[in-house]
């Protein structure tokens, strides 16, 4: 198999001797003529074998382009020529293979890179020049209650309509600028939305961030309550001790002892209401902190619910309530602090007494249940709002009945974080006017 240049060099060397035999024949005999053509011929097929052979190669060279340019980067050349095509198919095949390498690993990184950005929990939003969506992540479907596939490709606008964000949506594309704004979404959701303008992205032009701000929010209202709450609480009883020092010193009850004796009670259960308070507060603290030094011993729960109900036995008789006490014959036991489990359920009856009315009752349950113990205080008492539900556990938390009642405020959050504390977790549920259910679960001890 000859080469291309072996072919070329062929052809023009026929074709130069038919030349030179035509300027040297000194007459134009047939025999001549005949020579001069065959020579001519020969040449002329030798040249277009050499030719064609070009074209073929070319021609599967172009396909093979061709296909791919149409994304198909498998393609290779097989059964190239020996001649120097053959070496051109090789570079090709190596060229194609070093492509097909280079796609691979850039598609690998873009999906690394889009499952890195829809693992996060913040919602990322890529727009083009005229803010129409190009790009939405997986957390739009969380924080914005729409998919990707329903946004993209839709104005910002028609998936927010927020004033504030398109202006800034507008600073970042005409004038390069960053922005961030706090929005409010519908049941009291808060989004941060980080508006970014993007240089050297091709189509995208701005990225906007949201970041679900609504536990921050949270936080920050009851940081709020609890200050408002503290300030409350606090401020009745130091108002009434006040008074009470202000009507012995300048009302001249001192010189009446039965007078200032009744005052001086007065302010003994202000302050004993304050210790009280405070002494709750610090606990709460501890508890929260892990601070709190509990003994951790196995606890028996029927004795400890026992006692929490004798204890109380007066009040509710008092109060002209009936208190029943009913406890499976064998609970588990449960590890922890016996005295913190006996107060928290002392507050639990103590609370559900404390809104049962006259000629009520209150009971009180243990039983075994899903692997450890369930304590349940079931009052017939007022009830609970049901939007104060949710909050009966929270910190100086009041209802305006339970205003009404006095108290801290802080005994339920006692229970909870006591019950926290040992593994457990509480929960109400009150329908108003018909009573209440306090629950408090406990793991039992291994």
């Amino acid at each position: 198999m000859f080469s291309f240049r072996a072919r070329v060099f062929a052809a023009f060397v026929v074709l130069a001797a038919a030349a030179i035999v035509a300027m040297i024949a000194e007459d134009s005999s047939p025999a001549v003529i005949i020579v001069v053509v065959a020579l001519l011929l020969i040449g002329g097929a030798l040249l277009l074998a050499a030719i064609s052979s070009i074209a073929g190669s070319a021609r599967v060279m172009a396909g093979a382009s061709r296909e791919i340019a149409e994304g198909q980067f498998t393609v290779r050349l097989d059964g190239g020529p020996s001649d120097e095509f053959g070496d051109a198919y090789g570079e090709f095949n190596r060229m194609a293979a070093r492509l097909e390498s280079l796609v691979a690993e850039t598609s690998q990184e873009r999906s690394r890179l889009t499952a890195a950005i829809n693992s996060s929990p913040d919602a990322v939003v890529a727009l083009d020049s005229e803010s129409t969506i190009t790009f939405a992540s997986a957390a739009v479907r969380d924080l914005l209650g729409q998919t990707p596939e329903e946004i993209v490709g839709h104005p910002f606008v028609w998936m927010m309509p927020d004033a504030e964000v398109i202006e800034g949506l507008h600073a970042s594309s005409e004038r390069g600028e960053s922005s961030s704004y706090v929005i409010e979404r519908p049941n009291r959701r808060f989004l941060r939305a980080i508006i970014t303008p993007i240089v050297g992205g091709g189509a995208w032009s701005s990225l906007v961030v949201f970041h679900d701000m609504t536990d921050v929010k949270r936080v920050e209202q009851v940081r709020r309550d609890f200050v408002a709450n503290v300030s409350h609480e606090l401020r009745t009883p130091l108002a009434a001790i006040k008074s009470v020092i202000d009507t012995l010193v300048e009302g001249g009850a001192l010189e009446d002892p039965p007078v200032a004796r009744d005052f001086l009670q007065r302010a003994d259960g202000e302050v004993e209401r304050l210790v009280q308070m405070v002494e709750e507060l610090l606990e709460l603290s501890r508890i929260e902190s892990g601070e709190l030094s509990m003994t951790r011993e196995p606890v028996d729960v029927t004795i400890a619910v026992g006692s929490a109900a004798d204890r109380l036995k007066p009040q509710a008789e008092r109060a002209g309530v009936k208190l029943s006490l009913d406890s499976a014959e064998q609970l588990p036991f449960v590890t922890g602090d016996r005295t913190s489990l006996e107060r928290a359920i002392v507050n639990l009856i103590n609370n559900a007494i404390k809104f049962t009315n006259a000629g009520g009752s209150v009971r009180v349950s243990a039983q075994p249940s899903d692997g450890g113990v369930l304590i349940e205080v079931s009052d017939t008492g007022t009830g609970i709002e049901p939007q104060d539900l949710p909050r009966v556990f929270e910190r100086f938390f009041k209802a305006d009945r339970a205003r009404r009642a006095g108290g801290t405020g802080l005994g339920l959050a006692l229970v909870k974080h006591t019950a926290e504390a040992h593994g457990g977790h509480v929960e109400a549920k009150s329908s108003l006017g018909q009573g209440s259910t306090f629950r408090m679960w406990l793991p039992a001890a291994r």
